[in-house]
């Protein structure tokens, strides 16, 4: 009964993780390119290559890191320490299109898994509000950070390829040779400290404070 019991319990956590993460779930994922609008615009990520090289770079040093470490924190949060992370992951947004895309996404889940779970989440960055979710729904850390990795990077390769433009394999591709460093990053972050959060990829934050001006947009962020 207890193998029964365990193997029910991780197919439900899996079902729920697949729903949250997925590009149908209603936050509104598919309209944020976390500044690679601008990026491909001003001819820095032009092709498969360069987008992989660019993306390699947010995931280890930049938003996708501090939003792990955020998520693992927030997932064993409770209180004013998880408002003081909240108020942290919007902090650290470099500027006025990141603060847009970690909170209305945020809120967006907060409102969406309340409504489904019947657990009130409120409105939170988005990492914090996942790891706060995953935690009610006792869904293992283990699997949530590589996936929600997987999630981040996928979304900014569709904007990619639909804006460079990249075939959908070569977009494929592109997520593959991501894989091991996405494990890496969730292996380093479940057991990093709020003092290990930082950023040096200015290039990706300037993109996102240029793309704010741009004429003509697709994206929102």
């Amino acid at each position: 009964m207890g193998m029964d019991a365990h193997t029910a319990m991780s197919t439900s956590s899996a079902h729920k993780l697949m729903a949250w993460l997925s590009p149908s779930y209603p936050i509104g994922a598919y309209s944020y390119s976390h500044g690679l609008e601008y990026a491909i615009d001003a001819g820095d990520v032009h092709d498969a290559d360069s987008l992989q090289i660019w993306l390699s770079d947010v995931l280890q040093y930049g938003a996708g890191r501090n939003d792990a470490i955020l998520l693992a924190h927030a997932y064993r949060a409770a209180g004013d320490a998880l408002e003081a992370l909240s108020d942290l992951a919007i902090a650290l947004s470099p500027s006025v299109e990141r603060h847009l895309e970690t909170t209305a996404q945020g809120a967006a889940f907060s409102k969406v898994t309340s409504a489904v779970t019947g657990r009130e989440i409120s409105a939170m960055p988005l990492p914090v509000a996942l790891g706060v979710a995953a935690r009610a729904e006792r869904i293992s850390l283990d699997d949530l950070i590589p996936l929600y990795l997987h999630s981040f990077a996928a979304n900014i390769i569709a904007a990619g390829v639909r804006f460079i433009p990249l075939g959908q394999t070569d977009g494929q591709r592109v997520l593959h040779a991501l894989f091991d460093q996405i494990d890496d990053i969730a292996k380093q972050a479940e057991t990093a400290s709020l003092d290990d959060l930082g950023s040096a990829c200015f290039l990706s934050d300037i993109a996102s404070m240029k793309h704010e001006n741009m004429t003509t947009r697709i994206f929102r962020t």
